[in-house]
């Protein structure tokens, strides 16, 4: 899998439900106690998925190369650890912001933070434990209070063992019986700690990224995506999971997967036993060496994660692309790799979801405060701008998002909440463009591709055919219909936001005209047309996640 350093569709009112929750997950809002009941994670016994997230590492080095603060040295300390966690305070602050923020009409609408524990006292990597008052120090003055904190701002924790923890050796057998001793030792003293057992937001993700296991502990007999080490791995976890649960700690538990997060359908195979356990896995472009090679990634989905998703939630903890040609982890395109990507996960309907480290999603943190920095260039960072706005914050009821090139979405209009669609599923040339109530249909969904000079090309996924003014024409009431795409101004728009997540649509060769509704009717099956602009709810249209 990694070779570099990654709803069943529940019915409508299942999702409005979990829409709520969702709703409720950033800028100082609740945290209910999470739990799992069969495939699902529920918040007051509701499904939910955490849609929205950053990676964060504690080490300073990843948190602006040393200039932000000094990784502490006393952990008894308050004082010692004080400038670390202001730090992350201010970078929860920022990405639970859900005000306008760099130069869009919206904020961050983050749900969880996973942090890499690779900076933390009491440890070294060759003992594990080797100071109890130095990692009681950790917790207590670290993670509790920063776990409260993220709860202030409606943000779940994913405490993830890293770096203390995984000793590599020769960099891929990590799985051995020395780091089983450690980590259970880690997760007893972590998960009996007062202010993380049973703490409203803190779950645990037992490791990051294993890779191989012996077949059986202390044969030397190393590997991975075979039955016996299945089911090496799963007798090698389960008294990690054990030790957790006898401390009579019940928080959500996340267990990895071997090859670096990447085979979550081994647990399908063979299977954990305990409640409140979901898989962790990580998905990066590189996986597979799908990049941007929609059906291979489609089929690597199919294959290695929906069934485990089957049968239980997964928390995806790694994830973040951009297209830079060079083969590499990260070596892909939101148009490709992010949008099919997404639609895996919206399809298995059970999985929560991050997108970056923050030093992805905030630039430059060496030179800035989170406060400051701006957001990040890379394709998943500015797809994760939009889409956490769009899951949690406008997807629903309300407005859209900022559209992100290459990225899919419905097209609601203000007036009548129904989304555009092509007539009768139809992908000919000429096919009407209408509205309809959403329905999930590939004729409701539409890609928007930025074309250069501030245009716009929008592409039904169905059809593969763009939005297009019939013949080119200006007139009051010329019909909007599909079209092969040959790059003509009037298969190209501009979107001029209305505020509230509404944008009037105007194609290129017409500046005085919009996209409309026919007589602002609000019924199935009302066609749009080209009319001049009047600022009407009938021509305005939000971006939503689809």
């Amino acid at each position: 899998m990694k070779t570099s350093k990654i709803i069943c569709t529940w019915g409508a009112i299942a999702a409005a439900m979990a829409l709520a929750i969702s709703a409720q997950a950033y800028n100082g809002q609740s945290t209910p106690m999470l739990s799992i009941n069969g495939k699902n994670l529920q918040a007051n016994g509701q499904n939910v998925r955490l849609m929205g997230g950053w990676m964060q590492p504690t080490d300073n080095y990843f948190n602006g190369g040393g200039n932000r603060y000094s990784n502490p040295t006393d952990w008894t300390s308050t004082a010692n650890v004080a400038s670390m966690l202001n730090f992350m305070n201010s970078a929860a602050d920022v990405m639970s912001d859900t005000s306008a923020k760099y130069g869009q009409n919206h904020g961050w609408y983050c749900r969880f933070v996973r942090v890499n524990t690779d900076a933390i006292g009491g440890w070294n990597s060759d003992s594990g434990l080797v100071n109890s008052s130095q990692f009681n120090g950790w917790i207590q003055n670290f993670v509790v209070p920063y776990a409260q904190h993220l709860s202030s701002r409606g943000l779940y924790l994913v405490l993830c063992a890293t770096g203390p923890i995984n000793k590599t050796g020769n960099g891929v057998n990590n799985a051995g019986v020395t780091e089983q001793q450690r980590l259970i030792t880690f997760w007893q003293t972590v998960a009996n700690a007062s202010g993380v057992k049973n703490a409203n937001n803190i779950m645990f993700e037992l490791m990051n990224e294993p890779v191989n296991v012996e077949s059986s502990p202390g044969n030397g007999d190393w590997g991975n995506h075979q039955a016996k080490y299945y089911s090496a791995f799963k007798n090698w976890m389960q008294p990690v999971i054990n030790a957790i649960r006898n401390t009579g700690a019940n928080n959500v538990i996340w267990v990895p997967t071997l090859e670096w997060d990447g085979t979550p359908m081994q647990w399908a195979q063979y299977p954990f036993s305990g409640s409140n356990i979901g898989i962790a896995c990580h998905f990066y472009p590189g996986y597979g060496g799908v990049h941007d090679n929609t059906s291979a990634l489609q089929s690597l989905w199919n294959n290695q994660y929906q069934p485990a998703a089957n049968s239980w939630p997964l928390i995806i903890t790694e994830c973040m692309w951009n297209p830079d040609g060079s083969g590499g982890l990260d070596d892909g395109s939101t148009s490709a790799f992010g949008n099919t990507l997404k639609g895996c996960i919206d399809g298995a309907g059970n999985v929560s979801w991050l997108i970056g480290f923050l030093s992805d999603n905030l630039v430059n943190l060496a030179n800035s405060t989170p406060a400051n920095c701006t957001l990040g260039s890379g394709q998943g960072a500015q797809a994760a701008f939009g889409w956490w706005y769009a899951y949690n914050g406008g997807g629903g009821g309300g407005g859209g998002v900022v559209p992100v090139s290459g990225s899919t979405y419905k097209l609601i209009a203000r007036h009548s909440g129904k989304a555009m669609d092509a007539y009768g599923n139809g992908t000919a040339n000429g096919t009407q463009i209408i509205q309809w109530t959403y329905g999930g249909g590939s004729n409701q969904k539409w890609t928007v591709t930025d074309t250069g000079g501030g245009n716009w090309k929008i592409i039904g996924v169905q059809s593969g055919r763009c939005v297009d003014i019939s013949g080119s024409g200006t007139a009051n009431g010329t019909k909007v219909q599909l079209w092969d795409y040959l790059g003509g101004a009037n298969q190209k728009y501009t979107f001029a936001s209305q505020g509230s997540g509404y944008y009037r649509l105007t194609p290129t060769h017409a500046t005085g005209s919009c996209l409309d509704v026919s007589g602002a009717s609000t019924a199935d099956g009302a066609n749009v047309q080209l009319w001049q602009w009047v600022s009407g709810n009938n021509q305005q249209w939000a971006f939503q996640a689809p």
